[in-house]
């Protein structure tokens, strides 16, 4: 593994992560009216493939006595749509303890181990072994508000380097360095409620240029007021600049129009066939403050619809993963940032 030469002390970056990224896990059935959801989140990006895996406990408070269920979300993209499944494991099944930097569901497994992330995945469709070096210091966002519910919490690892192997559909595919990330998310919140989300990542394709950035927004479910927004800016290791609230412009332009629609799990689109996402054809991030500006646009291409049961109610949350290109330039403490590269960006709510 050959470390990039801006990041000044590897062995630092493992502690943090080690230090933050342990799960928070509640006691099962505790905060019943607001369930507790937390899961590991990894995004890849390879040659002819990208990948999406997301590890996630939940406390089934409508369970008699309540309980914790393991869901496990696989997509894959190779060519120009997504594919994928979700995998769900009972209480027997988990070993998610508290204070423990990953978790294990069923055959599949995320963990911190000899400086760095571990992941196996033995799915009948994806078997998968990878590496992730982190290199850039993780960033902890606490008690985000998500309306008249308890806050959720986020931490963000967002530029990692992904080596290892997988074999989806029976092709294999082998990884060298490519760029990823993560994040861990973690509170009580129902899926259905008053809110939603957009967030996205931009990582340059050239492991020497040292510029990282993560976008976030938190609304309301009709998107008409916003409860919290960020650009993460980190430049090498560190955490550079972090702009928020009126120093972001986000505005959507046109829609997409997409001939296909991937739905995961694959029933639900029996449930929900419809072509129309409300995804915006491009996302344009604005940022301006004390001298340092920073645009980004993402240009999705492709959709995933990961459809989720609502709490406690009839009907279902849709998460849309968007893959696509981020295009970003700008200027942060006199230096210029300016790339190009593929991205993933996710949007909640109608």
């Amino acid at each position: 593994m050959t470390i990039p030469t801006w990041v000044d002390d590897p062995e630092m970056v493992v502690r943090a992560a080690a230090a933050s990224d342990w799960l928070r896990r509640g006691p099962v059935g505790a905060h019943e009216p607001a369930r507790h959801k937390e899961w590991l989140h990894f995004c890849v990006f390879a040659p002819g493939i990208d990948l999406l895996v997301n590890f996630s406990v939940v406390d089934e408070a409508d369970a008699p006595p309540p309980v914790e269920i393991g869901r496990l979300t696989l997509l894959v993209r190779t060519g120009d749509r997504w594919e994928g499944e979700v995998l769900t494991y009972p209480a027997d099944q988990l070993d998610a303890r508290r204070g423990e930097v990953g978790l294990r569901l069923g055959p599949h497994a995320a963990w911190l181990e000899d400086g760095a992330y571990r992941m196996t995945v033995r799915s009948a469709r994806l078997q998968l072994d990878l590496r992730l070096v982190p290199l850039a210091l993780p960033s902890i966002v606490n008690n985000v508000a998500t309306g008249d519910g308890p806050p959720i919490h986020w931490l963000v690892l967002p530029r990692n380097l992904a080596s290892g192997r997988l074999r989806w559909d029976g092709m294999e595919h082998t990884l060298r360095q490519t760029p990823a990330y993560h994040d861990h998310n973690w509170g009580h919140f129902r899926w259905g409620a008053d809110f939603a989300w957009e967030w996205g990542y931009a990582l340059p394709q050239d492991p020497e240029d040292p510029w990282s950035l993560v976008f976030v927004r938190l609304s309301d479910r009709a998107h008409s007021r916003t409860r919290m927004q960020g650009l993460f800016v980190w430049d090498g290791t560190r955490e550079a600049r972090v702009l928020r609230g009126p120093q972001l412009t986000v505005t959507h332009t046109g829609l997409l129009r997409p001939s296909r629609v991937t739905k995961v799990p694959p029933v639900m689109g029996l449930l929900f066939p419809e072509l129309s996402t409300g995804v915006p054809a491009s996302l344009h991030v604005h940022a301006e403050d004390r001298g340092d500006v920073i645009d980004l646009e993402f240009t999705p291409s492709a959709v995933a619809q990961v459809i989720v049961p609502a709490d406690h109610h009839l009907g279902a949350t849709i998460i849309q993963e968007l893959s696509g290109e981020v295009r970003v330039t700008g200027r942060v403490r006199g230096r210029e940032l300016r790339f190009v590269s593929p991205s993933v960006f996710e949007l909640l709510g109608d």
